[in-house]
């Protein structure tokens, strides 16, 4: 998307701007790579943004000076020579004005960057921000909604393709790892940019390691099969997960699965603005915990997606946030036992005005339907 020109960049960095005149900061420095992407359309990750009250700056270097010109065209950039620091550069920017109060991302921001930079800016005060941008991210436009939407599309077919190929064509040497490089290889070649994350596949007893790494174990001959997977779409991710059941007999592995899908789909149909997320993690805790699972389900119900795989907020105990429209989270509930397996089973939400939509619906879950 060459230009970035369905994307209004200066709207969000103004939004930036106006968090930054009520901290009266004279300039705010990003350098979180993946917000500096956010509030100007730049992919290269080698590149800081200065934000001032009359105007905004890419700091780079001369790799990406074509690249700039293309993805932010009317932005400003100051490119640094060869072998001139970033520290320099931001000198030279801010150079007019003697002192001021520089803010900084905390959270992303080196003690041996920090040291480097106001070293160079003897008579400038480093005040720390948090959550600035990651704030805004929250709320997703209708361009990044488009944008996961395409990453789950890609996911899903790519599944649906696996999904195939287990059912007719499965053999003794199938492994986690065979399942885990097929269906990564079917994302690239329908579209996706990378995986969100490295795939997880964990078959029978292995499925109970919620971030199972694949391995050599043979999936025939297996309760089941769990496959957490995801894509990248223009930036932004999509996250799922499903359990293929070869055993549709085994009447505890129907049990533990449609009480996963119970907390699960009465999680997603309690969202809607103005919940907070530790309400919504609590329908599904409640229910898998008075089926005397509570201690099998170790992690919070799930996350934002976006530009990271991983955003905030997070359905999980204690956390307070507010849902809104234009959040999107996974709900992800899972039970895990040892030496006999786990079930998750995720799909990713969008919160709108009156309630949530799963962009992810056309992905059979049921336990029938998921059986091979």
């Amino acid at each position: 998307m060459k230009g970035n020109t369905m994307i209004n960049f200066l709207e969000r960095r103004n939004k930036v701007r106006r968090v930054a005149a009520k901290q009266k900061l004279s300039a705010l420095l990003i350098t979180n790579p993946i917000n500096v992407r956010y509030l100007t359309g730049f992919t290269g990750g080698s590149g800081y943004l200065v934000i001032q009250p009359d105007g905004d700056t890419i700091l780079s270097d001369p790799r990406f000076t074509i690249q700039i010109e293309e993805e932010c065209p009317g932005l400003e950039a100051m490119i640094r020579s060869r072998n001139e620091s970033t520290a320099k550069t931001l000198t030279k920017l801010l150079g007019k004005t003697t002192t001021g109060k520089l803010g900084i991302e905390a959270e992303t921001m080196t003690v041996d960057q920090h040291g480097r930079l106001f070293e160079s800016l003897p008579h400038w005060h480093s005040v720390p921000t948090t959550k600035v941008v990651e704030e805004l991210r929250q709320i997703k436009d209708r361009d990044e909604i488009a944008h996961i939407r395409k990453a789950i599309w890609i996911a899903a077919e790519a599944f649906s393709i696996v999904r195939d190929y287990i059912q007719k064509h499965l053999t003794d040497s199938d492994s986690e790892i065979t399942i885990c490089y097929t269906l990564d290889q079917f994302m690239r070649w329908l579209g996706a940019e990378e995986r969100s994350f490295p795939t997880i596949v964990g078959a029978g007893a292995r499925a109970a390691l919620p971030h199972a790494i694949p391995s050599e174990q043979k999936v025939l001959g297996q309760s089941h099969l769990l496959c957490d997977w995801g894509c990248v779409a223009n930036g932004y991710m999509s996250d799922l997960t499903r359990v293929v059941i070869f055993s549709p007999n085994n009447k505890k592995l129907r049990t533990v699965y449609e009480m996963v899908l119970k907390a699960q789909e009465a999680a997603i149909a309690a969202i809607k603005p103005g919940k907070t997320c530790e309400e919504i993690d609590a329908v599904a805790r409640n229910i898998i915990k008075d089926a005397g699972y509570g201690k099998h389900f170790g992690h919070g119900l799930g996350h934002s997606i976006g530009l990271q795989i991983h955003e905030n907020p997070r359905f999980a105990q204690g956390n307070k946030t507010v849902l809104k429209a234009g959040m999107v989270l996974t709900v992800e509930p899972g039970i895990y036992l040892k030496d006999w397996g786990g079930v998750r089973i995720e799909d990713d939400i969008l919160v709108t005005r009156s309630g949530c939509e799963v962009l992810s619906r056309n992905v059979p879950k049921s336990f029938d339907e998921m059986v091979i």
